[in-house]
């Protein structure tokens, strides 16, 4: 059977000719097209493959082991254990940079289970203290027959109770103080102002040979960026450890050193006339619970925690808090010095 396809030849209305050709070779014609297509679709296939094998082994892989090590860390921690995360930072691509946030953040993760074991354990320290003492004064008590003796033992179980009471409300505000910051709206707060307004409450309810405090509200207005309520805890917790160190009659002085062109930063300073710092504490004096107080200080009236608390508020503004040492000429030390340096606006 021999198929043709003819087309007449016109001009206008009149034929002129014909023109058949048989589909045998026109099928002829495709069957070569084909032949010589499938080299091509060969190596398309190939390449399929060959680029799904390389986008498994450099994308799904790596994936996969991120993933799996997500999983572990996440029963490492139900486990209390600790798993590691693959680094692929090496990597200047997606891959890498979610190799290294979810290192950065699975880090993150364990120093903050750290600080709360620690945080723990220090808290729990704390309270034995008070309550071995008051176990050991009521088991006295019980035993104690001279009214002197009675009323001494009285008035150590007062004390320590007095000393719970603040450890509990401080450690109940420092457990939340993570998650306030982290709630509160900032907004652009007048540091000049907000010192005026705590000096002059200080001012306000000063009482006799109590330290007073001093601050020059002059100048142009020093913004940043922040949470006032928590800016004004860490002045104030700076101010009453001043205070507390200073000697009846005594001074706390807080001035602001301006940022400038080179130095875009802010500093509240506070010094006292206090005893000053032993070198070796400079840094101890911001742990949490670190009470080491003067002779006659009232007990229980600190826990150790305000000046922890305030750097666990600069840090969260961005900025330092430190300690030192006020020298006169001949080395001797004047008193104690804290610094808070924080970023403008």
């Amino acid at each position: 059977l021999v198929a043709s396809v003819s087309v007449p030849i016109r001009r206008v209305q009149a034929i002129y000719g014909l023109v058949t050709a048989e589909i045998g070779g026109i099928e002829d014609l495709v069957s070569d097209a084909r032949l010589a297509i499938l080299p091509f679709f060969g190596l398309a296939c190939a390449a399929a493959i060959l680029s799904s094998l390389l986008l498994t082994a450099a994308i799904a892989q790596p994936i996969r082991q991120l993933a799996v090590a997500a999983d572990k860390v996440r029963e490492g921690i139900a486990a209390a254990g600790r798993a590691r995360i693959p680094d692929f930072s090496h990597r200047k691509d997606e891959i890498g940079e979610l190799s290294a946030s979810l290192r950065a953040m699975t880090q993150a993760i364990y120093a903050r289970i750290e600080a709360i074991e620690s945080f723990a354990a220090d808290v729990s320290h704390e309270l034995k203290n008070p309550l071995t003492s008051i176990r050991s004064a009521t088991e006295t008590l019980e035993i104690a027959s001279k009214p002197e003796a009675r009323e001494k033992l009285m008035g150590v179980i007062k004390k320590d109770v007095a000393r719970m009471d603040r450890l509990i409300t401080d450690i109940s505000n420092a457990s939340r103080l993570d998650a306030e910051l982290a709630r509160e709206a900032r907004e652009a707060v007048d540091m000049r102002k907000l010192l005026t307004d705590i000096t002059e409450l200080y001012k306000m309810t000063a009482k006799e040979n109590e330290a007073r405090v001093s601050f020059d509200p002059s100048g142009s207005p020093i913004y940043l960026f922040g949470n006032a309520t928590a800016l004004g805890q860490v002045f104030r917790n700076l101010i009453d450890n001043a205070r507390s160190f200073s000697p009846a009659g005594g001074e706390v002085r807080v001035f602001i050193a301006p940022p400038t062109e080179r130095h875009r930063s802010v500093q509240v300073i506070v010094d006292d006339d206090g005893p000053g710092i032993p070198p070796d504490a400079l840094e101890k004096v911001f742990s949490r619970f670190y009470t080491k107080r003067p002779q006659g200080s009232a007990f229980g009236n600190n826990s150790g925690l305000g000046l922890a608390i305030s750097r666990q508020i600069v840090v969260s503004h961005g900025g330092v808090v430190w300690a030192e040492n006020r020298s006169d000429d001949a080395g001797a030390v004047k008193g104690a010095r804290f610094v808070v340096e924080l970023p403008t606006a």
